[in-house]
């Protein structure tokens, strides 16, 4: 019997002890991502089962058997990007971080392609906290981590006076800023300077700063903590009635559930699509 074989028997004999697992635990244990163990259960090559809290926690000696028999271990550098950045966005400090993101600009070529893929690691945070994979401290520390460092990069981009003005906001009673912050890399590399209202902003504010400043485009976000359709469409319909009398284009985003469709308001589901729209003659 192999060194493999051993230790795996192992794991069998003590699988009553704690034969549950979570994402995080039965990912280190197989030397795999978290998306690979969920794919896994979903394929029903190793049972899955769900908390009272509705968490899902997966069995550990179908794990244990899967291994044994052959299955194939990707190798990290074939993984999904979100969960090689949320990897990152956990593990790295300020300065790793903002090597990796740099780096990723020079491979990828646009700071848009980059946070497509930076946002698909920021959603593997929210899920992996929702799942009580990791601390809502841990969240709060990477969330900070990955402002800190959008900031940064921002601010490596010279303006200049003649460049069109974008007004930042979270809608009414969302505290969630790190879409907005994205985004405001992506529109100044598209040469386009930024004002930021941030989090919790109401239409009224809204309202006064679009008065006194000259601005070409409202960004709108909603994060997925933003469920309630009605309000959202409340508060869309009212920016988007006062940027049609000025003149000004309106652009929604995030995950919140934004209602179908805003009369002259543009809904956008990425990065990509969004500077489509922004770079287009």
């Amino acid at each position: 019997m192999n060194d493999l074989s051993v230790l795996i028997d192992h794991f069998v004999y003590f699988a009553g002890v704690k034969a549950l697992l979570t994402s995080t635990s039965a990912a280190k244990l197989a030397g795999v991502g978290v998306s690979s163990i969920k794919r896994w259960a979903d394929e029903g090559k190793i049972r899955a089962v769900k908390t009272p809290g509705g968490h899902r926690r997966f069995v550990k000696t179908d794990l244990v058997d899967y291994l044994k028999n052959g299955s194939k271990v990707s190798s990290p550098a074939s993984e999904n990007p979100g969960e090689s950045w949320l990897k990152a966005l956990l593990t790295m400090n300020t300065f790793e971080l903002q090597g990796a993101l740099l780096s990723s600009r020079g491979r990828l070529g646009s700071w848009y392609r980059v946070m497509d893929e930076l946002g698909a690691g920021v959603k593997s945070l929210g899920d992996a906290w929702a799942e009580g994979e990791i601390s809502l401290g841990e969240e709060h520390i990477a969330t900070e981590k990955l402002s800190s460092v959008l900031s940064n990069l921002y601010d490596m981009v010279p303006e200049t006076s003649q460049d069109p003005v974008c007004l930042l906001a979270c809608v009414e009673g969302d505290l969630h800023t790190l879409g907005l912050s994205m985004l405001r890399v992506v529109l100044r590399e598209a040469g386009w300077r930024s004002i930021w209202m941030g989090s919790f902003t109401p239409v009224s504010e809204l309202s006064t700063i679009i008065a006194k400043k000259e601005v070409s485009m409202v960004a709108l976000s909603a994060s997925r903590s933003s469920r309630n359709t009605e309000i959202l469409e409340a508060q869309a319909e009212e920016v988007a009635a006062m940027c049609r009398d000025l003149g000004i284009t309106l652009v929604l985003g995030g995950m919140g559930q934004w209602p179908m469709e805003v009369h002259s308001a543009r809904r956008f589901h990425n990065f990509t699509s969004f500077h489509s729209f922004v770079d287009a003659p």
